[in-house]
């Protein structure tokens, strides 16, 4: 639980202002006195203050026992697993403020009455501070401060989680925009220039369609520096001719197959270049066969878009941090409020990209 000390202390203080006020005004309003002479008289300063005490008291109580019951609930639900509703917590927090402030208000006010007014506790036991009306005047007080507390409780809440989420979708941008400059690091770009002269030396006819390819996908990557998404329409585009540059490089071992039924998502947004991502880890995690090709699929799967390709284990396995897998992760979550699912055998792996339905066509 997050407290704002600072508002919380505005808080009580005008409140208690407000009410040692109104209620000392109460007791003299069938006085015949002034206005002026009421502020001045030294029975209404000292009922005042000693109300302005209360008050104080009362609120720091429920603030202590908000604590205590946040403390609690946190502790269960680290020890259950469970983890309770805000709705239930608000109900929680809100009948323990109201019996904390029925018992605070009777206690304290027995004790500053004996306190300011020499009022033994025989007395005021005895007295009528029990009678129905003023429990009732302190239950509605009770409910009327902490609706007050609640509302500015609620508010806070909004806006930390405003601040994280936009904090979220910072990081998201850095990490991305990190991730798009690894791809024109000088590693990939001399492998692919590598491949054009050979290429070019081999045929002349290939190698401008590598060029042009080459070039596009340049072109994508720099004109999507600031974009967190992409329609997938452009990245189905950018990926096939990402594919192309790879087979050229590769001997045509790779075999990309597109189902129909991916383009009546074409409007759809998703995560800029997280194709390419997929599409680099496939080369990246297996061997490419010398013999035969590599198969990789995209198809709708669950209203996802599944990328799916065969394994070809290496003998001797790089280690991976799954950074890029977990950044796109985390780039859904943002984007489409769902997380990516990983499906492994044996045999096969495939990324699932969440898809907004409503958005189909």
């Amino acid at each position: 639980m997050i407290v704002n000390w600072y508002r919380h202390l505005v808080l009580a203080v005008s409140l208690g202002i407000l009410i040692s006020l109104a209620i000392s005004y109460y007791s003299f309003y069938d006085s015949a006195l002034s206005l002026g002479e009421i502020l001045v008289n030294p029975q209404f300063v000292k009922n005042t203050f000693f109300s302005f005490v209360l008050s104080l008291l009362i609120y720091a109580s429920n603030v202590l026992m908000s604590l205590v019951v946040s403390g609690a609930l946190n502790k269960r639900e680290r020890k259950t697993g469970v983890v309770l509703s805000q709705r239930l917590r608000n109900t929680l927090y809100f009948f323990s403020g109201i019996i904390t402030s029925i018992v605070t208000y009777y206690l304290f006010l027995g004790l500053l009455l004996q306190l300011f007014f020499n009022l033994p506790f025989a007395d005021f036991w005895q007295g009528n501070h029990f009678r129905l009306g003023n429990f009732l005047g302190v239950v509605l007080v009770s409910v009327f401060i902490l609706l007050l507390v609640f509302a500015f409780a609620y508010h806070d809440q909004l806006r930390i989680l405003e601040l994280k989420n936009k904090e979220m979708e910072i990081t998201l941008q850095k990490n991305q925009i990190e991730r798009m400059k690894e791809q024109l690091s000088p590693h990939f770009l001399f492998n692919n220039l590598n491949v054009l002269i050979s290429t070019i030396q081999e045929d002349a006819v290939k190698a401008e369609q590598f060029a042009r390819s080459f070039s596009k996908i340049y072109r994508y990557v720099l004109e999507r520096l600031d974009a967190t998404s992409s329609t997938l329409a452009d990245e189905l585009k950018f990926s096939q001719d990402y594919v192309y540059l790879l087979n050229v490089r590769y001997d045509n071992a790779i075999n990309f197959h597109l189902a129909e039924e991916v383009y009546e998502y074409s409007n759809v947004l998703i995560p800029t270049l997280s194709l390419q991502l997929l599409l680099e880890n496939v080369v990246k995690h297996n061997s490419i066969p010398s013999e035969g090709k590599i198969s990789i699929a995209l198809c709708i799967v669950d209203g996802g878009l599944k990328v799916w390709n065969e394994k070809y284990t290496k003998p001797k396995q790089e280690y991976t941090s799954e950074l890029g897998l977990k950044n796109l992760s985390s780039r859904c979550q943002v984007l489409m409020q769902q997380e990516i699912r990983i499906e492994e055998t044996a045999r096969e792996f495939s990324v699932i990209i969440p898809l907004p339905q409503n958005e189909k066509g």
